[in-house]
């Protein structure tokens, strides 16, 4: 079985397989962490393309692994939080972004004090919607096993099961024979 951050990637490569206009391709990491989605989106775009990348904790790290790749030119990091999205991306971005991807949570390796909130990540989801392209892709991995976990999952889910049909498709996978407390993902396609 696939794990929830493998599943999201398969999903989101998916956005990137039909042939581009020619105009670059924008993706959003809108939880940087140790940078293993902006590498995997960074591949995505192309030479072309841009990544944003957003995080409030130092992102030395993911941009090392980057530039290690020779990725790091098709990258913009942010040292902010994904609720402030749309005030360091220019007008130009809007309805343009082929794939956001959210991973919730504290970073495994970093301090497990600081962690995203239902508050900040439902204002970045919220967002991420204006700034996704149609056939654009949104992946959310979903950690409620952590203090505040369980009340952000319940609030994304709320979140997405409220989006119009006639505008989203919307993914929710959750393994049933595992504790109430695995890990979650629910994806939201542009229609």
């Amino acid at each position: 079985m696939l794990k929830i951050t493998q599943l999201a990637h398969l999903l989101v490569r998916t956005c990137f397989a039909e042939p581009s206009s020619g105009s670059p391709l924008f993706a959003i990491d809108a939880t940087v962490g140790n940078g293993y989605d902006t590498l995997f989106l960074a591949e995505c775009v192309g030479e072309n393309g841009m990544v944003f990348g957003f995080d409030i904790q130092d992102m030395t790290v993911a941009h090392a692994q980057l530039a290690k790749r020779g990725l790091a030119k098709r990258i913009t990091l942010f040292q902010a939080g994904h609720e402030t999205m749309l005030s360091h991306l220019t007008h130009s971005t809007e309805a343009s972004v082929s794939a956001i991807m959210f991973n919730l949570g504290y970073l495994p390796s970093g301090d497990k004090a600081l962690v995203t909130t239902r508050q900040t990540t439902l204002a970045a989801l919220s967002q991420s919607l204006v700034l996704l392209r149609h056939g654009g892709i949104l992946s959310i991995a979903c950690y409620p096993g952590h203090p505040g976990g369980e009340e952000e999952t319940n609030a994304v889910l709320v979140w997405a099961k409220a989006l119009p049909h006639e505008e989203y498709g919307v993914l929710h996978h959750h393994l049933l024979n595992r504790q109430r407390t695995s890990p979650e993902l629910v994806v939201v396609q542009k229609i």
